[in-house]
């Protein structure tokens, strides 16, 4: 699996002697790895009088300078320009955490202008297996999926025989397998989407089976939890609700469609939620990247935001493939409610954030697809074992 790691520095500078600098950090267990194919440094800017008067390099965080181009070599002109070198195996600094420095000299003195000066780190790393979008801000940015790069490393763990498998369909490595009975994957709680009021999911599944509600993912515990992502027959749907058995109308929302008609196919979902829509826009799906028209129930008073996954003690634990029944108290019972026949790979979530259709696009793509939405970060194992592994 292939993924781009970029950094930047897009504040814009103007003068006849510049210095941007792209501030990389959590970096260096990549470079460690040895993923990392090559490292791109780019500059975009704006001569004033000629191009050719001009020199551009950058210095990385060991002191090693790197020419972009000298005086003398660039055409003339005065059009803006992206200029970029690729750094290969040999040539890479010893650290790439730190400030990577880029400079920017007119000797007619210019008052050139920089509009962007980015760091671009290809890795690829055929450990990089399904994996769940963690609610995890790393420097202002969100990165569901990919290289944990905060080593917090948190993943699903699996229960009840559920495996990982092989299954390179569209660009996939590996993808969760359930048996339809009591196989899930499942992590402790997440309250990272208490009370949002946009979010969004994405996954992939692969029904083995219509004939039964199967959960996809979830952080629900049956008794407690905020959102259900799960097929019933041919409906993809979302639940928005935290649920209590003693509650008759807990304040909720339902959302379906109906597009899913043929089991031993894989499928792209992505489900968008706005509370500042109304009640028919609130929540949009998209199947393959095709939007798809919705019905919407609301339970008592509907709801303008995520639930609370728990309103008192422990929420529920995230889950893929089934949902992991909890006592009010939040502990759990044994029991897995609404498993998965199929597979399952590639969900995420983004609390905070709309998926416009440009990420859709991009998400439905392919399985595991490289790039991604604004601000993307890619998850790497510390220990190099694919998930589901101690």
């Amino acid at each position: 699996m292939s993924q781009d790691l970029e950094y930047n520095n897009d504040s814009g500078s103007t003068g006849s002697a510049i210095q941007v600098d792209v501030a990389v950090e959590g970096i260096d267990d990549v470079l460690g790895a040895s993923l990392v194919d090559a490292i791109v440094l780019s500059l975009s800017w704006t001569p004033q009088f000629d191009a050719s008067f001009c020199e551009g390099y950058v210095i990385d965080p060991d002191g090693t300078q790197h020419t972009l181009f000298n005086y003398g070599q660039l055409p003339s002109g005065t059009s803006p320009r992206v200029d970029s070198i690729t750094l290969t195996s040999g040539s890479y600094p010893t650290s790439g955490n730190g400030a990577w420095e880029f400079y920017l000299n007119d000797s007619y003195g210019g008052s050139n202008s920089v509009s962007d000066a980015l760091v671009k780190f290809e890795v690829t790393d055929t450990l990089m297996p399904a994996t769940y979008g963690e609610s995890i801000w790393y420097n202002g940015k969100q990165y569901p999926a990919g290289i944990d790069l905060t080593n917090n490393q948190r993943h699903v763990y699996p229960d009840n025989g559920a495996a990982m498998v092989n299954d390179t369909a569209f660009g996939g490595v590996k993808a969760f397998e359930f048996d339809g009975t009591d196989d899930v994957y499942s992590d402790s709680a997440n309250a990272t989407l208490n009370g949002v009021a946009t979010c969004s999911w994405s996954m992939w599944v692969k029904p083995a089976s219509l004939a039964n509600k199967g959960m996809i993912f979830c952080n629900h515990g049956y008794r407690k939890g905020n959102f259900q992502c799960y097929l019933s027959g041919s409906t993809v749907n979302l639940l928005l609700a935290y649920f209590d058995p003693a509650y008759t109308t807990p304040d909720g929302m339902r959302v379906y469609a109906n597009s899913i008609n043929t089991a031993n196919q894989w499928y792209h979902i992505a489900m968008t939620f706005d509370g500042n829509e109304p009640v028919a826009d609130r929540v949009r799906i998209w199947i393959d990247d095709q939007e798809e028209t919705t019905t919407t129930t609301e339970y008592g008073s509907g709801t303008t935001t995520v639930p609370y996954n728990n309103i008192a003690g422990t929420g529920p634990p995230v889950a893929i493939g089934g949902l992991v029944d909890t006592s009010l108290g939040g502990n759990p019972s044994g029991t897995i409610r609404y498993p998965l026949d199929g597979r399952v790979d590639d969900c995420r979530v983004f609390p905070s954030y709309k998926l416009t259709t440009d990420d859709i696009t991009w998400l439905s793509s392919g399985r595991g697809v490289a790039g991604g939405p604004p601000d993307f970060r890619a998850f790497y194992l510390q220990n190099q074992s694919p998930l589901g592994t101690v």
